[in-house]
């Protein structure tokens, strides 16, 4: 063999084993720096609406315009007999209260026994003696005041001792009716004491 052809053998002999040692290597290089961020690409075009939904149940009715007040201890019983005795419950001021629009519900309570009570809107008349309880309207310079009234139907004197307390709730002209579908305006003094802190969510 030629000396030329040996070396030629040689050279390519030797970068061969060169490469593979090299690619056999059992450590990889570094990762390179990160480069910079390319340009945000353009918005595609916005797609077409979608359907409304359907509308939602109509809320409960709240107690955000109802004026009521807790259970108000009667002080007839510590009074005299009389042919007539009031209270007074609050006093309103004109903004609180439109006598034209607003609707007025004053009840008292009277204990069976330490579990049960019975709840009466006034007027209220108790005939087994010849008691009928009420409420009066005063209007004075700025304000109008709200009393229970005690008044016998006979002319005699009584000690007005059938309620035990009084509580009142002030419904303002324009409060939605419980029935939504009613043509006219619902009668709040036919509901019952109860309906009537049920539908409002007055507590008790």
């Amino acid at each position: 063999m030629k000396t030329s052809e040996l070396s030629i053998k040689t050279f390519f002999l030797t970068a061969m084993s060169v490469a593979l040692i090299v690619s056999c290597s059992s450590e990889d290089g570094e990762d390179g720096a990160v480069g910079p961020q390319g340009p945000q690409g353009e918005q595609g075009v916005a797609g077409p609406a979608g359907a409304q939904g359907e509308q939602g149940e109509q809320g409960e009715t709240g107690t955000a315009n109802v004026i009521y007040s807790d259970w108000i201890a009667s002080e007839f019983g510590g009074l005299a007999a009389a042919e007539e005795s009031d209270q007074l419950l609050v006093s309103f001021g004109l903004a609180e209260f439109n006598n034209a629009n607003d609707v007025l519900l004053v009840y008292g309570r009277h204990e069976i026994n330490v579990i049960s009570n019975e709840v009466y809107q006034l007027p209220f008349e108790l005939v087994s003696q010849n008691e009928i309880y009420r409420y009066r309207l005063n209007q004075g310079s700025g304000f109008i005041a709200l009393y229970a009234e005690a008044v016998t139907s006979d002319g005699g004197t009584n000690v007005f001792t059938y309620f035990d307390d009084f509580r009142y709730v002030l419904i303002p002209g324009g409060v939605s009716a419980p029935d939504k579908s009613a043509s006219s305006a619902v009668d709040y003094s036919k509901m019952s004491y109860e309906q009537v802190i049920e539908y409002f969510n007055i507590p008790e």
